[in-house]
């Protein structure tokens, strides 16, 4: 053959068998166009449900949405989430729902080698298909799991590459589900897993928020009542004193209603003090503190060291009588546990009208050195005399 020339391929008769039909061909092109569009919108679907899982979103919302918009694409009677919990070996089902809203739900634990949820760690991260159920008069392994479908697909959640939990999908006809419904679900379990491990970030994080703001007000309570309390008996302090006083006078003058004040000392204190030392000293006032804590009424009154072995009994709603009772059952529970080590005197005066918080600590005081005018180790509940009296 001469240079430049080109060799022309025969051509072989077109066997009349195998000419194409142009309708069958049309109707392939269709199929193929139809089947890519139902794809192209089961990508959207999925697309559209990863817009919806936003972050925040609890276990079951987050299944509401996988239920609600699977439900449009491709069907669907039941649903789950179950996170795999591999500290104690066990999956947590966090949600679970069949079609109708008002369905049957589970939460809660089931173990690790669970016989519907097993096959899934045979090989992590692949789904599995066309899982049967059988009816619950037959054995059915599927409980705690909503029984509602002939099928059920397992799907993994992957984490970082690592298997985190399962969604359960049941289908009634799971085994006729096509390529393009499977990728969906594929996609689907890809949302769901992201989402879910966000709504277990935003629980931990919840739950430590939480914690570190009880721990944050239990310290504030704390350091308040360091504040206002006195460190050796544990009573309330001189300063939480002049805080409450004007208040509880207050409230009296408001509700007209009666409140008490009594101030009491330790007769003899300095003398045993200086006979037995100061360390025991520092434990008569503690045991002193105890037993006027367990004595007085906890909700109401309000118990102080007022200075050296001086102590203020602040009595809301309690009229001079009535306090007498009281601070007379203390008298007899300290005589008991000091074995009358020391005295106890006391005075005790009722709030009137026109009262400042200094003239009823005076009152006070002014009944609890007649007292002890009078020989110590007794009450003085005679009332409130004007400021400047003997």
């Amino acid at each position: 053959m001469a240079a430049g020339t080109l060799k022309r391929r025969s051509r072989e008769p077109r066997s009349p068998g195998r000419r194409t039909n142009p309708d069958s061909v049309g109707r392939a092109g269709r199929r193929r166009l139809e089947t890519g569009r139902a794809r192209k919108g089961k990508m959207q679907a999925a697309a559209a449900i990863a817009g919806s899982l936003t972050a925040g979103l609890k276990p079951g919302d987050i299944l509401g949405v996988i239920r609600d918009r699977t439900r449009r694409v491709i069907g669907g009677e039941c649903w789950a989430l179950a996170r795999l919990d591999r500290d104690n070996q066990a999956w947590e089902v966090t949600a679970a729902q069949v079609q109708s809203d008002g369905g049957p739900e589970f939460r809660g634990r089931v173990a690790l080698d669970h016989p519907f949820l097993a096959s899934i760690l045979e090989f992590p991260g692949a789904p599995v298909f066309g899982l049967r159920s059988l009816g619950p008069g037959a054995g059915n392994p599927v409980p705690p799991f909503p029984v509602a479908a002939a099928f059920h697909i397992l799907l993994p959640l992957v984490t970082g590459g690592h298997l985190t939990g399962v969604l359960v999908f049941g289908h009634s006809t799971g085994d006729s589900l096509d390529r393009s419904d499977r990728e969906f679900l594929r996609l689907v379990a890809d949302q769901a897993a992201l989402a879910l491990e966000n709504a277990h970030l935003c629980e931990q994080v919840r739950a430590s928020r939480a914690q570190l703001v009880s721990r944050q007000v239990a310290l504030e309570h704390q350091l308040k009542r360091l504040t206002v309390t006195d460190d050796l008996t544990g009573l309330y302090n001189q300063r939480d004193l002049f805080e409450q006083l004007p208040r509880e006078m207050e409230r009296a003058r408001r509700s007209g209603s009666a409140c008490s004040l009594c101030l009491f000392d330790l007769d003899g204190f300095k003398e045993y003090n200086d006979t037995h030392g100061h360390l025991a000293g520092d434990r008569l006032l503690r045991t002193v503190g105890a037993v006027v804590s367990r004595t007085i009424r906890s909700k109401t009154d309000r118990a102080y060291r007022y200075g050296g072995d001086e102590f203020v009994l602040l009595l809301p709603h309690t009229s001079r009588a009535e306090a007498r009772v009281l601070v007379d059952r203390i008298r007899r529970a300290l005589s008991l546990a000091l074995s009358d080590a020391v005295g106890f005197s006391a005075g005790i005066a009722e709030y009137s009208p026109g009262m400042e918080s200094r003239d009823f600590i005076e009152a006070a005081d002014r009944l609890m050195y007649r007292a002890k005018r009078k020989g110590g180790n007794r009450l003085e509940p005679e009332g409130a005399r004007q400021r400047g009296s003997a």
